[in-house]
């Protein structure tokens, strides 16, 4: 069976003792530093990374904050074009009005004076029919009828445009 041998359990111990200092000495420095470097290049890794998650999300928030302020820009200008279309509508609409009241108004005077030129040569024709009728009768120095038949044969021998 098995027996323990109290010469090879202390040879075993010290052994495994000096086997242990050796490592600790040798391997053990560079193992634990390879671990600390690693455990340190991970926590590195891990802080950065959570940087750049926080930069991430801070670039995220100012971009929906310019997409939001650029909404809003882009219907402030909206609007403001709307209201500069209609105020230009307003104004043209306004000048057409005041350029039609001119016309019209232009219109009526040169109706007007086309109406007093009109008057004044009616005047003038009727002034020179009675001045003709007149010089008939005062050169025929007649009675009262025959005056009128003179006056009625004058007239109907008048052109028919002066009539009207």
């Amino acid at each position: 069976m098995l027996e323990l041998d109290p010469g090879m359990m202390i040879w075993t111990w010290i052994t495994f003792f000096v086997v242990l200092v050796v490592l600790s000495k040798v391997a053990l420095k560079p193992i634990l530093t390879t671990i600390e470097d690693r455990e340190k290049a991970i926590r590195e890794d891990l802080e950065q990374a959570q940087k750049q998650r926080e930069e991430a999300e801070q670039l995220l928030q100012r971009h929906r904050e310019l997409m939001a302020n650029t909404e809003s820009e882009a219907q402030r200008l909206l609007k403001e074009s709307r209201e500069l279309a209609e105020q230009r509508r307003q104004e043209l609409l306004n000048q057409a009005r005041k350029e039609s009241q001119k016309v019209v108004e232009q219109a009526k005077k040169e109706i007007e004076q086309e109406k007093e030129n009109a008057l004044i040569s009616l005047r003038t024709e009727i002034a020179d029919l009675a001045v003709n009728a007149a010089e008939k009768i005062i050169m025929h120095n007649l009675d009262d009828e025959k005056q009128k038949a003179i006056v009625n044969e004058y007239i109907k021998s008048l052109p028919k445009s002066a009539k009207n």
